[in-house]
């Protein structure tokens, strides 16, 4: 009897032990996994990718050994695309909650009207109107993620790996994605993107939003490379693997490239579980003059107790505005405090542009064309401005340059939301209601947001004043005429025997300073500019004939020892590259020499000789590259003409008063200097 009564209670804690046991070994099986991995190179009307196709297999052999269940779809067309999508969203709709679902994308994407769209190999685009009807959105794709109920939802894409539509308007790097949840007031600690904080969402992107990311020379790219490796770490958290190929992919690519991503994970998650058997993780060493911290978040005295490049590497790994700022301000003079800075403006500019498509308003892509004039996406916000509904102006003060304030908000003038999510105005403190939008227009009311990088001008507006070195080129041709009177000397000149036309000639340096102004407005710059440069460019020029013995050397020189020139210039930007046109007023001071002599020297010799400041024009354009935000270089062609001037010959020993001949001699040359303007 009282075997029959142990003998359950024996069998129910041996099975308990177990299921322990088990899930305590292989915690991955305690939750289900399903991947969905695209890969996409074999195009048809747009350049074919050497590497997506390898990279998708690559990963997903990984993926299956970290017990993902992977949906493939290589080489799809739009249908195959969706068909495989419907699919793997079944799956993870069966697999309940608690269920963790990825999307890996290796092949094309661009962004249009801040959306990101994945491109099947099929597509065939006249204009960019075509885009969302050929391809696959990324907004599509998470926000039917966002219905299946999985606990975890992960995208990685490593696309754009070269731009398939070169010189066409539908050529972009990939967008800032806006992932949209249930509280669209909560932003992501990257500033990058507004995520829901309970939505469970992480996206990478294998290059920084607007960039392009490299294909490489091997068999994978060099994120995908990257991605490989780290991630077989077991027990290692996701956000600490991705600042691992963040500088893995900045240091391949010698930092050109460097991935992004932003997150809303609400739970831990690694892609291989570490097992029972080892040791649990340790408290992370912080940053030390030995190299920088991956797990434990730096502070502004670990980076300043950090050598620059530890530092440098700190901020590319962690990728967050005050880490940026903090090493900025700790190392300003470091080499490569310029990257970082332009690093940081870039992904500044970027969730500008993200917010800005967010509020879908006429003003708000104005006010973006006005604070970044020389981005990528300033024709495209120009494009969209007069089609765009308007809504009143919003107070930006508090929160620029991401504006107008986007909260409650609509993408387009007929949407009306459900409900308004509370957000706190600034600056009132007290609890926020949840309450019905109202039919008419919503108050305005302005979020407290991070601190956002504002540009106080557009980044060629201005005075500069610089100096620059080169070379001159001129040519003087001169013709003699005019001839009076013949010499009452027995062997007098015939004037028959002058030469009537020399052109002398030479070339010499220059050094110049200029100063200056510039006005942007778009990507049209508008300007003045003076400049003075110091030279000896000139030369000489003879010709001798010998008319019955008497030899007659004909002689012509000129020399410009100075030229200044006031002048507007008209350029475009594109970026941080300016191209130019210019032309205006010039003057210098000009000496010139003329003289007849024969032989024997007892004929008469008639010469002359003036030093004036001449007048006329120039003419020309160049390039200029911003260094930094007060520093450019500058390569310049200008061509001037000084016009003609008109020199007396005489005879020099002041027997005969008359007048002889004339030399009129037309002053004209070309110059290319290089130098450096700095801004103030």
């Amino acid at each position: 009897m009282r075997i029959g009564f142990w003998r359950p209670v024996a069998i129910a804690i041996m099975a308990a032990a177990f299921a322990a046991l088990t899930m305590g070994a292989t915690p991955a099986l305690a939750q289900k996994r399903l991947a969905f991995v695209i890969g996409n190179g074999g195009y048809t009307a747009i350049p074919a990718l050497q590497n997506a196709l390898n990279d998708a297999n690559a990963t997903r052999t990984v993926l299956q050994d970290a017990g993902f269940d992977v949906v493939p779809a290589t080489n799809a067309t739009l249908a195959g695309l969706r068909n495989a999508l419907d699919t793997f969203i079944e799956r993870v709709q069966g697999a309940g909650t608690g269920t963790t679902a990825l999307v890996y994308y290796a092949g094309h994407a661009v962004q249009l009207d801040g959306t990101n769209y994945l491109l099947p190999v099929d597509i065939r685009p006249e204009r960019s109107a075509d885009i969302p009807a050929q391809s696959l959105s990324l907004s599509e794709i998470l926000r039917r993620l966002d219905g299946t109920g999985a606990v975890s939802k992960i995208v990685v894409l490593d696309a754009c790996r070269n731009n398939p539509f070169a010189n066409r308007e539908l050529s972009r790097g990939l967008a800032v994605q806006l992932v949209d949840g249930a509280n669209e007031g909560i932003r992501s600690e990257a500033g990058l993107a507004r995520i829901d904080s309970g939505s469970g969402t992480f996206v990478a992107f294998s290059t920084s939003p607007g960039a392009t990311a490299a294909d490489g020379t091997g068999s994978n790219s060099p994120f995908t490379t990257a991605f490989l490796r780290e991630m077989r770490e077991p027990g290692l958290p996701i956000e600490q693997l991705f600042r691992r190929i963040r500088l893995a992919v900045h240091d391949t690519t010698s930092g050109q490239q460097i991935p992004w991503e932003t997150s809303s994970l609400i739970t831990d998650f690694a892609f291989f579980q570490r097992p029972a058997s080892a040791p649990g993780a340790q408290p992370a060493p912080p940053a030390t003059a030995q190299g920088p911290s991956l797990t434990l978040r730096p502070t502004p005295a670990a980076l300043r107790s950090l050598a620059p490049a530890d530092a440098y590497r700190a901020a590319i790994a962690w990728d967050r505005r005050d880490i940026y700022r903090a090493t900025l301000e700790a190392h300003p003079d470091d080499e490569r405090a310029l990257r970082l800075h332009r690093g940081f403006a870039l992904r500044t500019e970027e969730t500008t542009w993200a917010e800005t498509v967010r509020a879908g308003d006429a003003e708000s892509f104005r006010l973006f064309a006005r604070l970044y004039p020389g981005s990528a996406h300033v024709t495209e916000a120009l494009r969209l401005a007069p089609a765009a509904p308007s809504r009143d102006r919003v107070r930006i003060a508090a929160m620029c340059p991401v504006c107008p304030a986007p909260a409650p908000r609509s993408r387009r003038a007929d949407f009306t939301p459900r409900e308004v999510v509370p957000v706190r105005v600034a600056p009132a403190r007290s609890a926020p209601v949840r309450q019905a939008l109202p039919p008419a227009a919503a108050p305005v009311v302005v979020p407290e947001l991070p601190p956002a990088l504002l540009p106080a001008k557009p980044r060629w507006t201005g005075f500069y004043a610089g100096g620059s070195v080169g070379g001159a080129d001129q040519r003087s041709p001169t013709r003699i005429a005019g001839f009076g009177p013949a010499s009452e000397v027995q062997t007098s000149i015939d004037a028959g025997n002058v030469a009537s036309r020399l052109s002398p000639s030479g070339r010499g340096a220059t050094i110049s300073g200029q100063l200056g102004f510039n006005y942007q407005i778009g990507a049209v710059v508008l300007g003045a500019e003076t400049d003075f440069s110091a030279m000896h460019v000139g030369g000489r020029k003879a010709s001798t004939v010998n008319p019955f013995g008497v030899e007659v050397t004909t002689q012509a020189q000129t020399e410009l020892d100075t030229l200044g020139t006031v002048r507007a210039r008209a350029g475009i930007a594109f970026g941080d590259l300016l191209v130019f046109a210019t032309g205006g007023y010039a003057y210098g001071h000009l000496g010139q020499r003329g003289a007849i002599n024969p032989v024997p020297t007892a004929n008469p010799t008639y010469a002359g000789s003036t030093a004036q400041i001449a007048s006329g024009w120039a003419l020309g354009g160049g390039l200029e590259y911003a260094l930094g935000p007060m520093l450019s270089l500058r390569l310049d062609y200008l061509r001037y003409d000084l016009g003609t001037q008109r020199l007396v010959l005489g005879e020099t020993a002041g027997f005969f008063t008359d007048e002889y001949a004339t030399m009129r001699a037309r002053t004209r040359g070309d110059m290319v200097r290089m130098g450096l303007n700095i801004g103030f």
